[in-house]
């Protein structure tokens, strides 16, 4: 793997330092899947000297500081997990010892709150809850034989979160550095049914290129936003608002007594340093519609408490009325609905192919279709095509640049063949011509 920045990243990923690391440590960085390869470069761009794709997530290797801002900053994770330990689990009795044998009383204090997140894979032990309460079962313990008071258990919101992966009969103990799951950004406070994750919208966007569309004057469009997300996601990574700013607000993601709270100070002074500049550059060329006025209403609300409701404007309309954006360039980001009744109906899907051909044909678009021929029924010429999951939900992310994809002039008539392949021409014609 090649060391330093990747080149053709987001301008915005560029204003990380690249340095140096002295003690580096291997963590893991979890993501939804087909996000793999797109959190990998986010990583590297942050400075992190390693960062290799892996299923539903990238294996890192930083310092601690790395991995807070890591934190602070992905707009792709959805966890930072800070390995503890590693051990042979063959069976509920060996990870229970194995998690009792560890120091908790380096890692937790008794009046502190603690929950433990469970991934388990293999024969071994089959039930994720119980392994997680064998790992509870395990500190708690260890606690109690220091003499020390047990720990209460805060499964929403505890003090410190603990992360136990059982694999191929090893278990690794981990801190959840977040403290939770990072796609919640802190300003949602209404939404409709079926809310697009922050960390998938954040993908559709960087597909698009909205980070260099941006930068060179150009405009974004969701003509069927509903709650915002992509949009509200859109103005903030315009206005270089590290997602967990907000998230975490004075409060540390995690109360872990080896989380470094001086370098956490330092990271937010740098990240609320940054927001005051970007929020005063931010500009008024983000445009949402939809055709339910709650929707738009939930929109506006998002909008306000994220502090970006001025630079977005919102409107009730259909997606066939999809109106031209003053700007000459741009890119659309939609995530239109899919359910079980849509799957066999691609009217909607056609509409939207439409709509976008006549508003904005020069632009360029990233759409989440809930399946590929869904995407299909959109009619528009994809450049590209991803695999992503919206939780459970296998869909297809088509990008078109541009969205119309102009008709050659010489269509219909016989395109002019390479010297190698009119050489291939003339032998099949004697072939014909023989047999």
């Amino acid at each position: 793997m090649p060391r330093g920045r990747p080149p053709c990243l987001p301008a915005w990923l560029a204003r990380f330092p690249l340095r140096k690391l002295i003690s580096p440590v291997n963590f893991f960085v979890s993501c939804a899947k087909g996000l793999e390869y797109l959190l990998a470069d986010e990583l590297l761009a942050m400075g992190l000297p390693r960062a290799t794709a892996t299923i539903a997530g990238v294996n890192a290797e930083g310092e601690l500081r790395d991995a807070q801002r890591v934190v602070l900053w992905s707009r792709l994770a959805s966890r930072v997990l800070w390995p503890l330990q590693e051990f042979d689990c063959p069976d509920e009795n060996s990870l229970y010892q194995g998690v009792a044998a560890m120091p908790w009383d380096q890692h937790i204090s008794p009046e502190l709150t603690l929950s433990v997140d469970a991934h388990v894979s293999g024969t071994a032990i089959t039930h994720a809850r119980f392994a997680a309460q064998r790992v509870k079962d395990g500190v708690v313990d260890s606690l109690r034989d220091q003499g020390m008071e047990r720990p209460s258990v805060n499964v929403e919101f505890p003090d410190v979160r603990i992360n136990l992966s059982l694999r191929k009969g090893r278990a690794t103990i981990s801190i959840d550095l977040g403290g939770g799951p990072m796609h919640r950004r802190g300003w949602r406070m209404a939404q409709n049914d079926a809310p697009l994750k922050e960390n998938l919208a954040a993908a559709l966007l960087l597909r698009a290129g909205w980070p260099k569309i941006h930068a060179e004057g150009g405009g974004l469009l969701d003509p069927m936003c509903g709650s915002g997300t992509l949009l509200i996601e859109g103005a903030l990574m315009a206005a270089d608002v590290a997602p967990g700013l907000q998230r975490h607000g004075s409060i540390p993601p995690s109360r872990w007594r080896g989380f470094d709270q001086a370098q956490w100070k330092e990271l937010m002074a740098e990240a609320r340093e940054r927001e005051q500049a970007g929020r005063a550059a931010l500009k008024q060329v983000i445009h949402g519609s939809d055709i339910d006025p709650a929707a738009i209403r939930a929109a506006k609300e998002n909008a306000e408490v994220a502090g970006v409701s001025e630079a977005i404007w919102f409107g009730v309309r259909d997606v066939a009325d999809v109106q031209v954006p003053p700007q000459e360039t741009g890119c659309v980001v939609c995530n239109p609905p899919y359910d079980e009744r849509l799957a066999a109906d691609t009217v909607l899907y056609r509409r939207i192919g439409d709509a976008l051909k006549r508003a904005v044909p020069t632009w360029r678009a990233s759409l989440l279709c809930g399946s590929a021929d869904l995407a299909f029924a959109t009619g528009l010429r994809a450049a590209k095509k991803y695999q992503m999951f919206n939780g459970a939900i296998e869909c297809a992310l088509i990008v078109c640049d541009p969205i119309a994809v102009p008709e050659r002039e010489n269509a219909g008539q016989p395109r002019e063949l390479s010297e190698g392949a009119q050489m291939v021409a003339n032998r099949l014609r004697k072939n014909l011509k023989k047999f």
